[in-house]
């Protein structure tokens, strides 16, 4: 069933009504019409079954037929700080963490990112990866909508990541410590750095701050396959075992 969130104070009633983007997507894109039906989230993890029983020109309605606690969020919170990436890669980023289960989502300029966010500029990505984030979290079935924060520096990312649950930092030159020595936790905050990686003076600064640094094994993974390789990790150490 096709998905769609909105507030909470929208699904208290028997009856939702959709409007917007939603009603738009309902009755242009995918043709639906009265008798089929729809999953309505409120993005706090409760989803709602619902028969779709009248449309009009700009809005849906919909019968709740059922309510239930959404059964996709993982058992821990996953906080990705993200360098920025050139081109498209960061939307791709964005989608494929969020199917892999991440909470949020925080994009950081390092020292050798090579994509940097022109001034004025980041309200507007922001915008645009907070809307991939959405597609991503209905097409995999989420129960929220994970959050993409504005972009900081790398030293603000430290200073918020650091005692936030479990921290780690991916590196390719670690050699004492694996991403498959991380226990089990409630929350994980890790950091994935840009193209080039991160530099040896962010790497010390990391681990200055109480932050680990682990590797991801033999092969070096690009930035973006790195994060949703991590997130599997941490799935199947949760989840799947």
């Amino acid at each position: 069933m096709q998905k769609f969130f909105v507030n909470t104070r929208d699904i208290d009633q028997n009856e939702i009504v959709l409007t917007g983007n939603n009603a738009k997507h309902i009755s242009y894109s995918l043709r639906m019409a009265p008798g089929e039906h729809i999953v309505v989230c409120d993005g706090q993890g409760n989803d709602c079954i619902c028969e779709i029983s009248r449309i009009t020109s700009d809005c849906v309605y919909a019968f709740v037929t059922e309510r239930r606690r959404n059964f996709a969020e993982p058992p821990y919170k996953a906080v990705l700080y993200q360098a920025l990436a050139k081109g498209e890669k960061m939307d791709y980023i964005i989608q494929k963490a969020v199917e892999f289960g991440v909470y949020e989502i925080v994009p950081f300029e390092s020292s050798r990112c090579i994509a940097k966010l022109r001034e004025g500029s980041a309200d507007k990505k922001v915008a645009r990866w907070q809307r991939i984030a959405e597609e991503a979290a209905k097409q995999c079935g989420r129960g929220v909508i994970p959050r993409v924060a504005e972009p900081v520096s790398f030293k603000s990312a430290i200073e918020a990541a650091k005692g936030d649950g479990l921290c780690f930092m991916c590196y390719e030159s670690e050699e004492q410590r694996s991403i498959g020595e991380i226990e089990r936790a409630e929350k994980y905050s890790f950091f994935i750095g840009p193209e080039g990686g991160f530099s040896a003076e962010e790497v010390e600064a990391a681990k200055a701050a109480g932050i680990t640094s682990v590797s991801l094994g033999a092969r070096i993974l690009r930035c973006e396959s790195a994060s949703g390789f991590v997130l599997a990790c941490l799935s199947y150490k949760n989840e799947l075992t």
